[in-house]
């Protein structure tokens, strides 16, 4: 009898494990279908390949579907790095310098192009659930055509929408991104993601 009611338990643990492997992969989908806008605070923290955090950031986050976000870094210094849709101004401040190029060819393969509709979660990525805690499910992202400019890319998600990305690139260095204070949906004006070079500063193509 109590062979069998410890096999029991074990089965229904088992089912539970399986009916909750693919939640994180719904969450993700559910963020990517149901968001048009987003706005929220993030920190982003840079690390190396042994651990050691080479630098630390902040700022706002905002992006409109499709096409168009807008990075403002306000510490350790200023930095904008706004998409129209077609191109991808880096500004800058303190250098007085702006890059532009191609969206196309500075996403690529990206989560980022993932996030602000460019590509497609299926046809792009295959999704591994790592695991969850507290109601955030972190997922594995590889790219099914191999051609990933990184190394490792996983997500976090929860019922709220996007919490963090953990960006692991060729020399194996971390970019851990943070976000706090999500607003989905928000009412997000147009000038948002426009953007005109200052006067006096220079201006380079980046293609």
């Amino acid at each position: 009898m109590f062979l069998k009611r410890m096999m029991l338990t074990m089965l229904l643990a088992t089912m539970s494990i399986v009916a909750h492997a693919g939640e994180g992969e719904r969450l993700l989908e559910k963020f990517l279908s149901a968001t048009s806008s987003m706005s929220a605070s993030f920190k982003q923290t840079l690390m190396s390949d042994d651990g050691t955090v080479m630098q630390e950031s902040a700022g706002e986050f905002y992006l409109q579907r499709p096409g168009k976000f807008r990075w403002d870094y306000t510490s350790p210094y200023e930095q904008q790095i706004i998409s129209d849709g077609e191109k991808v101004y880096v500004y800058d401040v303190d250098l007085e310098q702006v890059t532009v190029q191609q969206q196309g060819a500075v996403l690529s393969n990206t989560p980022m192009a993932l996030i602000e509709g460019r590509l497609k979660l299926a046809e792009t990525f295959d999704v591994k659930q790592l695991d969850s805690k507290a109601g955030v499910y972190r997922l594995q992202l590889i790219s099914k055509g191999g051609d990933s400019d990184f190394n490792g890319i996983v997500i976090g998600v929860d019922e709220q929408g996007l919490k963090f990305m953990q960006l692991k690139d060729q020399f194996n260095q971390s970019t851990d991104i943070v976000f706090s204070d999500l607003k989905s949906n928000p009412e997000l004006g147009a000038g948002l993601f426009e953007f005109t070079p200052p006067k006096g500063v220079d201006v380079f193509s980046g293609g």
